[in-house]
């Protein structure tokens, strides 16, 4: 694992809010909790994270679970996103990390075209969506795709993700009102790098 790849890794480890820009923008922003847990090793063979997002008054039951695998190709640094085949098993893991040690490749799926590439600039790692309008996605009875970016640091994760219409590239679903702004609330970076550890033994 690169210096730049266990950074990311360790910025991208921890739970997240949003509840400053929340209170500020009520109308605008839902208050949400972000949790991105770390992967033991074997599930992909590799840097992977667990990840759960919901509405903070319903944090116990995210909406959105996803796994990522961060791999490096031509120098730079990819997110690969992954579905769970059955999300049920393991909703509520990213705070009962222990669960995860069950989780295997043969149980999550991944999301085709749907991976973001990262470039470290200055303080931080922005990402894209890969381009072509290759991460699809059936929603408000449209076929869309799916025009994501992030941007990661230390103790921040910002997001914005949207689906266009493949013809028009108007939005159809997502935030009107530009990115959302997370803070770190708790850090699960020691665990990343306890991870790596146990690679180099």
């Amino acid at each position: 694992m690169s210096t730049e790849l266990l950074t990311l890794a360790t910025w991208l480890a921890g739970e997240f809010s949003n509840r400053e820009q929340a209170f500020a923008s009520p109308a605008w922003f839902s208050h949400i909790r972000l949790c991105i847990r770390p992967l033991p090793w074997h599930v992909l063979d590799g840097v992977g994270f667990y990840s759960e997002q919901a509405d903070d008054y319903d944090w116990k039951r995210p909406y959105r679970v996803r796994v990522l695998h961060l791999v490096e190709r031509d120098g730079r640094i990819e997110s690969e996103n992954f579905v769970l085949k059955d999300p049920a098993a393991y909703l509520g893991a990213c705070r009962e990390p222990e669960r995860l040690a069950t989780l295997t490749r043969d149980q999550i799926e991944q999301l085709p075209g749907c991976t973001m590439v990262f470039d470290h600039v200055a303080d931080a790692f922005e990402g894209r969506m890969i381009p072509g309008k290759c991460c699809r996605i059936f929603r408000k009875g449209q076929d869309t795709y799916l025009a994501s970016e992030a941007t990661v640091r230390a103790n921040a994760f910002i997001s914005w993700d949207r689906g266009l219409d493949p013809q028009t590239d108007e939005q159809v679903w997502g935030s009107y009102s530009g990115a959302f702004h997370f803070t770190k609330l708790q850090d699960f970076a020691a665990e990343v790098v306890d991870i790596h550890a146990g690679q180099l033994i």
